[in-house]
């Protein structure tokens, strides 16, 4: 990964940008019901069974366990990680209160919806996965090597921003808005953690190592996610999360080893 991109660059805002004309393209047609029944009856397609492991890929643990390597190798990613994750965490605990919406299962009953896992009631506005994901999805665009690598970054989150509406829990406003304000809590966490970089001295990097790799473990612990049906993947996660890290940990154990080694014939 390279240095993070500017926020002055003009990609960076597409994707909010385009989320948010839909919002209000779909908020001014009146089309939130019509477009939830049409992603919501994707499932009768392509079957439940993959849905439950997209969408967990959105849980807060999950995306967490998912950043653990890149955080450890990269101290600035972990300061904007943690200055994103606050703002984010604040997007969706003000807003889900403050619109206090029903959620798809509160107002609709089958045949007009199909749930895949729980179905919650309350509190739609905004998608907390959706959030979750485009923050890391986001941080990860920003310090990617190439634009393929952002494409298939902001590929996968909708992929799983869209997994909301097909198991049954979010409407399609929901999603949006969680796409926005997860990508934007991104770019303010790079840009602030590029203005204070202080943030990014050892002691915080630390502390979000251990964040990460405690997410890894409790996933391994066997967290709920809501999702059982997805536990294999839940699992392949924390392990791989723990095991990549170790090994970034022992290569770097080695590099510095060899660098005393090194000194010592001197």
């Amino acid at each position: 990964m390279n240095d993070p991109a500017s926020w002055r660059k003009p990609w960076v805002w597409i994707v909010p940008a385009v989320a948010a004309v839909l919002l209000i393209g779909v908020l001014a047609t009146d089309a939130n019901r019509h477009w939830f029944s049409v992603i919501n009856a994707w499932s009768a397609h392509t079957g439940e069974a993959p849905w439950p492991y997209v969408t967990i890929l959105g849980d807060t643990a999950v995306a967490l366990a998912l950043m653990a390597p890149l955080v450890f190798r990269r101290p600035g990613l972990a300061w904007a990680l943690a200055i994103g994750a606050v703002a984010a965490t604040v997007f969706v605990h003000v807003g889900k209160p403050i619109f206090s919406a029903p959620r798809p299962p509160g107002v609709l009953v089958s045949p007009d919806i199909i749930i895949i896992g729980p179905a919650y009631s309350a509190h739609s506005f905004p998608s907390g996965h959706t959030t979750t994901i485009f923050l890391g999805a986001g941080l990860c665009a920003l310090h990617a090597a190439t634009p393929a690598l952002r494409a298939l970054l902001i590929a996968v989150a909708t992929v799983v921003g869209l997994s909301r509406i097909v198991v049954g829990v979010h409407w399609p406003v929901d999603v949006l808005a969680g796409t926005i304000g997860g990508w934007l809590s991104a770019v303010l966490g790079v840009a602030m953690a590029k203005r204070w970089p202080a943030g990014s001295g050892p002691r915080v990097h630390l502390v979000w190592i251990i964040v990460t790799l405690g997410c890894a473990v409790a996933l391994l612990a066997g967290l709920k996610t809501g999702y059982p049906q997805a536990a294999p993947l839940q699992y392949a996660i924390g392990a791989g999360a723990l095991l990549i890290t170790l090994a970034l940990w022992l290569r770097q154990r080695g590099e510095s080893g060899i660098d005393l080694s090194a000194k010592d014939r001197q």
